[in-house]
């Protein structure tokens, strides 16, 4: 019994030998592929191949390989290396397949079910896809090398889990080119890390890692060199969208090199800007703890334009601190330390030497003011301005400032939204200062507030034939803000028309005054019941002239013009002694009549000022003018009849 037993081991030991020694020789014959196609169909795989071949020991080639269930699934050629040790499943175990030569093409919405299908029979320790192409939803790539090891494959899934190098010629990522793509990733379920990634994009070099967080991805030691942007690549438009879908949670640090940016109204010639722990997907004042610091040949924006500006800046929530600016800006340079936040600014130091600023128009100034609006808080702590000039001459009036100086020394210059020297004190002087027709040289102003009392210890503005002096304080400490002035004027030439709707009035001179005034300053009606004080003034070498309305296109600048040729009335005169005294809001004017029938006289109340009335009375051989200033309506009499009464009552008398 025990001898027909062996017999029947020894057979059976024969059969598997014979049917291994069968199939070794039908696989290194021309009946490989029809034993691999009978191995699949009785498999149920619905995997057809179009040749086979086999080398020993332990590799299978397979090409023409297609699938019934994914009919756009073609394989040209399939490697498989199978591995010398004993299998301990079912499945067959392989130390690697490779894919040569494919076109893999996939809707978004599917998943590759057909290749994930021809690894169901086996694992494999390395996956590898070489010299294919890959089209899946945005994205496309073209000569792709694939490599992973250790692949797991889930249901629905493109690319099994495991540790994957990838190479590619190029790859579109939703309209985008990266050529020379390499990765290196070991991408899992969760917590995946690029060890390693680079490519070619808009010009630049691009390599950097990155690590998976349940937020989403930090990119870590990002360099991109060369970049070169302009408004038309609209590449920004798809950065935003990435930042704004929190697809990356972080920026652990990135540096941007020799590259040229031009970015909504910004551009940066040869930039070069590194970053640390900026949030993408969150607003500049909401970052928790950034730095970004930069360099570039040039800035330009809105027209102005910085040379060789540096910065750099660090962010915290609500804040950015600026630890250091330096420019150079309109011939001269401007240095900045402080601190920024969406309603305030706290300078520590600021710094501009040499700056001329020569093309001073409307809509620059219109652009600052509308960031100063946006501005509650304003304060410096160093202000220095050395040597400054500026220049504009785009809109009348015209003005200039040349050697302008300032120093400033622990300003609050706004203060809930209101201009002003809330604290600190100024000291300003220029050489040569113009505004319209007023040129002043050599001027001074020296002003402080301390604890709400803001004082005026000197300004002293020289003119081209006298000066403008003046002192004076105000009381802000107190609900009522008294203030108090004393102002003196010599040899300032004045020049106004009072606008009629029948007949201007041009009023021109010079004035010379000196006055001495108070006031309660709280509110206007604090002012208006406690303003006095005393002027006393003079007008000399002054003239009026009612002059008729200009012919259409006439130039309203051409003042002498018309008075020349359109004057009603055109005469010289003189105030030698004009009062003006102010009591609690109370005001007269009064002059003592000339021999030339001169005088200007009035009543003002500032609680009730529309009725005001100032009235000036200026008389030329046979005529008269009498004026009333405030209600602009003016009446030229002929005096000759009257005159000549007068002479002959005097010649009776005699």
């Amino acid at each position: 019994m025990i001898k027909r037993l062996g017999y029947l081991f020894l057979l059976l030991a024969a059969l598997c030998i014979g049917a291994i020694v069968a199939l070794y020789a039908a696989m290194r014959s021309q009946y490989a592929t029809s034993v691999v196609n009978y191995l699949l169909n009785n498999t149920h795989s619905n995997i057809q191949v179009e040749q086979a071949s086999y080398t020993p020991p332990l590799q299978l080639t397979l090409e023409g390989i297609s699938f019934a269930s994914d009919e756009t699934l073609y394989l040209p050629k399939v490697e498989l290396w199978f591995s010398a040790a004993l299998p301990n499943t079912t499945r067959l175990k392989l130390d690697a397949l490779i894919i040569e030569g494919a076109n893999l093409s996939q809707h978004p919405t599917e998943d590759l079910t057909a290749l994930h299908s021809l690894t169901q029979f086996f694992t494999t320790r390395q996956l590898a896809i070489k010299h294919s192409d890959l089209a899946w939803g945005e994205i496309s790539a073209r000569n792709v090398d694939i490599q992973i090891e250790n692949p797991v494959w889930q249901p629905h899934q493109s690319l099994p889990y495991g540790k994957i190098q990838f190479a590619s010629e190029q790859l579109y990522l939703q309209g985008h080119a990266l050529n020379d793509l390499l990765v290196d990733i070991d991408y899992q379920t969760q917590d995946s890390t690029v060890y390693g990634a680079s490519f070619e994009w808009n010009g630049a070099q691009v390599s950097g890692q990155a690590e998976q967080y349940p937020q989403g991805w930090s990119l870590i030691n990002v360099t991109i060199d060369g970049l070169n942007i302009q408004p038309s690549d609209h590449p920004f438009e798809w950065l935003e969208q990435v930042a704004a879908s929190g697809w990356i949670r972080d920026i652990n640090s990135l540096d941007i090199l020799s590259s040229n940016l031009n970015y909504q109204g910004v551009e940066l010639l040869n930039l070069d800007l590194s970053l640390e722990n900026i949030t993408p997907s969150a607003s500049i004042w909401q970052q928790k703890q950034g730095y970004l610091s930069f360099n570039a040949d040039t800035l330009n924006y809105q027209g102005e334009q910085f040379v060789e500006p540096s910065a750099t800046l660090f962010f915290t929530p609500q804040s950015v601190e600026i630890t250091e600016l330096d420019t150079d800006w309109q011939q001269g340079r401007v240095q900045l330390q402080g601190r920024f936040g969406p309603e305030a600014v706290k300078l520590k130091n600021l710094t501009i030497s040499g700056m001329k600023w020569l093309d001073i128009n409307g809509e620059k100034l219109a652009a600052l003011s509308h960031w100063s609006d946006s501005l509650a808080d304003v304060s410096v702590e160093q202000l220095e301005i050395n040597n400054a000039q500026l220049i504009q001459i785009a809109d009348k009036p015209f003005w200039q400032i040349s050697g302008l100086n300032i120093e400033g020394k622990q300003l609050k210059l706004k203060q809930h939204n209101q201009l002003g020297l809330w604290q600190g004190s100024l000291q300003i002087s220029a050489n040569s200062a113009s505004y319209a027709q007023y040129l002043s040289t050599q001027a001074i102003v020296e002003m402080s507030n301390q604890e709400k009392v803001w004082r005026l210890e000197r300004l002293f503005l020289p003119l081209e034939s006298g000066y403008i002096e003046a002192t004076g304080k105000w009381d802000r400490q107190q609900l009522s803000a008294p203030w108090q002035m004393e102002l003196t004027v010599d040899g300032l030439s004045l020049e106004h028309q009072f606008s009629s709707p029948q007949t201007p009035l041009y009023v021109s001179g010079t004035v010379d005054l000196h006055a001495q005034l108070n006031g309660l300053a709280g509110d206007y009606s604090m002012l208006a019941h406690s303003l006095s004080g005393d002027v006393t003034a003079t007008l000399r070498d002054s003239h009026v002239a009612m002059i008729s309305q200009p012919n259409h296109g006439e130039q309203s600048d051409q003042t002498s013009l018309k008075i020349t040729k359109n004057s009603q009335f055109s005469h010289d005169f003189h105030v030698d002694k004009l009062l003006i005294a102010a009591d609690r809001g109370r005001i007269s004017l009064s002059s003592q009549e000339s021999s030339h029938g001169t005088q200007l006289a009035g009543k003002i109340d500032l609680t009730k000022p529309e009725l005001a009335t100032v009235m000036l009375q200026v008389e030329d051989k046979c005529q008269r003018l009498q004026a009333d200033l405030t209600a602009k309506a003016y009446q030229v009499s002929d005096i000759c009849p009257e005159l000549k009464a007068q002479q002959s009552s005097l010649e009776s008398s005699n």
